[in-house]
């Protein structure tokens, strides 16, 4: 056993683990430890199979669309256009350097691919090229590139926040914040209906919902009717309500209902105010209507608390595990609307493989299908496109039936790290094995032209991101990493920034990112 791969592999990364968190004068080598230790490794003949690299792809890449489903969705929404069209002039910057430096020195379009698809480290995008011309020179070049590419480009996101002068623990506050901007404050206020209007004219609680969109809690009804689900549904002059909503919700329905009175106001009735984490397999992904337990305990969701943010519940709202809610209900079956939400993520299922190795499989049969594009022919969207965009769809899905998407916090860290691991031993050792023989035969000009034009390229749109778009550090570093379609450089992107944003930009173009590689690479031996 001292020789398999299996003991290669963890060596590897046992190594490599402890190398990238040594810590000179505050700077660390992190995931780029991992991928020497492999090269290295590599070149005395460690070298871990294609399975290997494949396996920890998929549950990386798995994780990662699964956790930034809902928000690649809002990013598509919001600013999507911008973002890929930042990516895909990465691409063509990259592209039009390393073409015209090719033709420069009198390379040949196949050298040239190579370099270009070795400098994206885009297996994909090589299998295009070869697709077009089954010339081994493409091949031999991408094998000479792709580890200096792998390590240049992870080194350049390593020291590109230093290079800005960027503080990533400002930029993720200011992320948050700006995520919180979107969603007003959810408040509560007590009103005592004084508009003469309901004197002769009661007026019905939904009404009055629908119209502001707020959500009226509780009700201090001047007949003192129990709250059920047959009475107290309309409002009488007098009544006193506590609702809740946004600011500028209240204020209107201040204008409709009369006068404020103090939040200290004590309703005589059994409700409390619980505070609970969506934890139960049997809501997750559920929308706030259709969970009919609830409504049959006169339990009413007054707020959803998300990845810090207040979201107004919906009754079309989908439910997410780590969800906050907070409900208005009874006291005598809080026990019960507890065990109904969860209310503790460790009791969650840690290890449900069924919706896991589903989603892979439809994501390898997704990436397998071809289709065509006019001028270029047939394409596929490879086995990382295939996982991701299936991961994405079914993480903004939550649940289809019986069948819960969502990883537990903890088994979704836990695929991401094992997977990235896996994955970067496993490039590093092939890279390493066939470096050294790659360099005598083909010389280093190929290296200097991928080298260069990744650091003025990549540099070049952060400059532009940054500088001129003001945007922030945390989208720069997941849109370059998805330009190039790069899972090392997302996993250093997530590391310096102790966040997983990054990989909201990284999924919002990767997929147009992908196919524009693809395409580029059959281009340039087509057309050119």
């Amino acid at each position: 056993m001292l020789h398999s791969e299996i003991f290669y592999l963890f060596l590897i990364i046992s190594i490599g683990y402890i190398l990238g968190n040594i810590k000179i004068r505050g700077f660390s080598l992190d995931i780029t430890a991992m991928l020497l230790v492999a090269l290295i490794a590599g070149h005395f003949g460690m070298v871990i199979s294609d399975n290997f690299k494949l396996f920890g792809l998929a549950i990386f890449i798995y994780a990662v669309g699964l956790q930034s489903g809902p928000g690649f969705f809002e990013t598509i929404k919001n600013e999507g256009i911008k973002l890929n069209i930042i990516a895909i002039s990465l691409l063509l910057s990259i592209f039009t350097c390393i073409y015209i430096l090719g033709s420069y020195f009198g390379l040949s379009k196949s050298i040239i691919d190579g370099i270009f698809t070795g400098s994206l480290t885009s297996v994909p995008s090589l299998a295009a090229a070869i697709e077009v011309k089954n010339d081994p020179i493409i091949s031999v070049i991408f094998g000479v590139v792709y580890p200096f590419s792998i390590f240049a480009t992870i080194l350049f996101i390593r020291f590109l926040p230093s290079i800005f002068r960027v503080n990533l623990e400002n930029e993720v506050k200011s992320y948050e914040k700006e995520k919180k901007a979107k969603y007003p404050l959810i408040i509560t206020k007590n009103f005592r209906i004084t508009n003469e209007n309901f004197k002769h004219h009661p007026i019905k609680k939904s009404q009055i919902e629908n119209t502001t969109s707020t959500l009226i809690e509780r009700i201090e009804a001047v007949d003192k009717c129990e709250l059920d689900e047959n009475a107290c549904k309309q409002l009488h002059y007098n009544d006193i309500v506590r609702v809740s909503g946004t600011k500028e919700q209240l204020e209107t329905l201040s204008v409709m209902l009369g006068d404020e009175i103090g939040e200290a106001y004590r309703f005589h009735d059994d409700m409390i105010v619980m505070r609970l984490l969506v934890a139960s397999k049997d809501i997750v992904g559920k929308k706030i209507a259709g969970i009919k337990e609830l409504k049959s305990l006169r339990a009413v969701v007054t707020k959803v608390r998300r990845s810090g943010i207040d979201i107004t519940p919906h009754p079309s709202l989908a439910l997410m595990l780590g969800d906050k809610l907070y409900v208005v209900a009874p006291k005598k079956y809080s026990e019960r609307i507890t065990d109904i939400i969860g209310n503790d993520l460790l009791k969650y299922p840690a290890a449900d493989f069924l919706p896991i190795s589903l989603g892979i499989v439809f994501g390898i049969i997704l990436g397998s299908i071809p289709f065509s594009l006019p001028f270029v022919g047939t394409i596929k969207l490879s086995f990382v496109g295939g996982i991701l965009i299936t991961a994405l769809v079914l993480g903004r899905f939550g649940r289809v039936g019986p069948i819960v998407w969502q990883l537990s916090p903890h088994s979704n860290t836990m695929m991401k790290t094992l997977g990235q691991l896996i994955f970067m031993a496993s490039i590093g050792t092939n890279a390493g094995k066939y470096l050294l023989e790659g360099l005598s035969k083909n010389g280093i000009l190929p290296i200097y032209i991928a080298l260069f034009s990744l650091i003025f390229s990549l540099f070049l749109v952060a400059f532009i991101c940054r500088v001129f778009l003001k945007m922030n550090f945390l989208h720069v570093l997941g849109v370059l990493s998805g330009g190039m379609t790069s899972t090392p450089t997302l996993t250093m992107a997530n590391s310096i920034s102790k966040s997983d944003y990054p990989s909201i930009s990284y999924a919002a173009v990767y997929p147009m990112a992908l196919v524009s590689a693809i395409l580029l690479a059959q281009l340039l031996l087509k057309l050119f």
